[in-house]
């Protein structure tokens, strides 16, 4: 059994790196992102009212 520079086993090498490109993939991340950017623009109008009312509602209170 060949080992690499690391000490470890080629074979557990060769799945270390699927494993760790697998998880810096950005095509998860993007994906993910693309979606809520979808969800968020279909909600548009429902958000803008939330975040404004919530805006007014702490200027009203004194707390500014």
């Amino acid at each position: 059994m060949s080992s690499g520079e690391s000490g470890f086993p080629a074979a557990r090498q060769g799945r270390a790196r699927g494993l760790r490109m697998l998880l810096t993939d950005p095509a998860l991340p993007v994906a993910a992102l693309g979606m809520a950017a979808i969800i968020t623009a279909l909600h548009a109008p429902v958000l803008t009212w939330a975040i404004t009312g919530g805006l007014a509602g702490y200027s009203l209170s004194g707390s500014v």
